[in-house]
């Protein structure tokens, strides 16, 4: 488990079915953040289960209530054997809407990140957000990443209908922005 200020990062649980349910139920998050849509508590649960198997997917829940509110997770960028992407990672994250704009996302990634870059010894930590998610973006520039580039699906394939922006964010980087803000 990680701990900050007002939050804590933990494992899933079966019981969050619940509340990935009511995101995926609604448009807002389906939109912001491409979260999957689950029509019924079964779908949720299949759903938790898959998030309880990954090795860096954790929920961000309230310290003093212990109430779940966003989720944030580390996966892997692909696996190419001309590249060595083992040491680099994307992270992913969401927040409940009623908790947005309180500073929880941002005390939520700065864990994860610390723990990426210390404790995983990644290289780097690439992110990407809908064209249009300017909160997220300017989240991840306040957070040391830098932009690098747009991916526009829609001419991959015609069965995607949106752009990314992808930011990155180097451990040297991240290294320094520590730093900084411990002095």
């Amino acid at each position: 488990m990680l701990i900050a200020k007002r939050i804590f990062l933990r494992s899933f649980r079966p019981e969050d079915a619940a509340v990935l349910l009511k995101w995926g139920q609604d448009q807002h998050y389906r939109r912001l953040a491409g979260f999957a849509h689950y029509q019924n508590l079964a779908e949720a649960q299949q759903a938790v289960q898959q998030y309880m198997a990954r090795p860096f997917s954790r929920a961000i829940c309230l310290k003093q209530k212990g109430q779940m509110i966003g989720l944030v997770e580390l996966y892997d960028r692909g696996f190419d054997e001309k590249i060595d992407l083992t040491m680099t990672k994307e992270v992913g994250f969401l927040l409940d809407r009623a908790f947005e704009g309180q500073g929880y996302m941002t005390e939520a990634l700065r864990l994860l990140l610390d723990y990426a870059f210390q404790t995983l010894h990644q290289k780097e930590i690439w992110a990407g957000t809908f064209d249009y998610n300017f909160r997220s973006q300017r989240l991840l520039k306040n957070l040391g990443f830098t932009y690098v580039y747009d991916v526009d699906y829609r001419k991959i394939n015609h069965l995607f209908s949106y752009k990314e922006k992808y930011y990155l964010l180097k451990s040297e980087d991240w290294l320094k922005i520590m730093a900084n803000t411990k002095s």
